[in-house]
């Protein structure tokens, strides 16, 4: 099955999983009636700014706008306008030049004795025809509650450029992020208007706190040194989360 201009929705609740389901169909659909392709070039080959000021021309004219996407995606917005409005961003439909793009986003949990982490992974597949994962960020939260679920939506409407958007529904907070990354490798992470420049780090490691605050780590991990999802997720939990620093935030009860 293709994965061309999917976009990629993590939601909690049965009747928002689908959808996840549902997007996906029309994406699906749509990509079996493409008028241009890009071929199997990588994320960020070739997007000089020359490049990068062609689509920007082309999302501007409308004659090559991809029709059939478009009025996908205000169908879709109107039968799902309450799920939409969940995100940060309400993500009203806009049209968009053809393109063939594959996004992924996967939440993840990481247990030690006595803390429990929800994260999410977002990325890009390689290519539209590769199962290859180009991880961009890997967000996680303390939240000692197993019951939370990441909501996360990864749109690739804005090609060649990653976007992405989500929460985590805490009992005392709910914490919105924003992500955006450039086909030259500069990515940032809004999360609740902290700025994270990921140059310097894809994982970040979220601590909220009783007054409302919360504290950070940012780490130069990613899960795209590992062959294995796991193998990342090992390290992150042997060397970054279970030192004296993480004692200090046990607490009792959720967050």
């Amino acid at each position: 099955m293709t994965k061309r201009k999917t976009r990629s929705v993590n939601l909690k609740t049965m009747g928002r999983q689908a959808v996840l389901l549902i997007i996906i169909g029309l994406a699906v659909y749509a990509c079996q009636h493409e008028t241009q392709s890009n071929g199997s070039k990588p994320i960020a080959s070739n997007w000089n700014v020359s490049a990068l000021k062609d689509r920007a021309m082309a999302n501007l004219d409308s004659s090559q706008w991809n029709q059939t996407l478009f009025k996908q995606d205000i169908e879709t917005h109107f039968k799902y306008s309450a799920e939409f409005e969940a995100f940060p961003l309400n993500n009203y439909p806009f049209p968009v030049a053809d393109y063939d793009y594959a996004v992924y986003s996967n939440p993840f949990t990481i247990k030690t004795d006595s803390l429990i982490f929800k994260g999410i992974q977002v990325g890009a597949y390689e290519n539209p025809e590769s199962d290859r994962i180009i991880t961009k960020l890997a967000l996680l939260v303390l939240t000692n509650d197993d019951k939370v679920t990441p909501e996360s939506f990864v749109d690739s409407r804005n090609f060649p450029y990653l976007t992405a958007e989500g929460n985590f529904r805490l009992s005392k907070q709910n914490f919105e992020w924003v992500f955006q990354a450039t086909p030259d490798g500069f990515s940032s992470l809004f999360f609740s208007m902290k700025l994270f420049d990921l140059r310097f780090g894809q994982t970040i490691i979220i601590y909220p706190q009783k007054d409302n605050s919360f504290l950070y780590k940012q780490i130069e991990e990613s899960p795209n040194n590992y062959s294995k999802f796991e193998d990342y997720t090992n390290k992150i939990k042997e060397n970054h989360i279970t030192g004296h620093w993480e004692k200090k935030q046990k607490q009792p009860n959720k967050y």
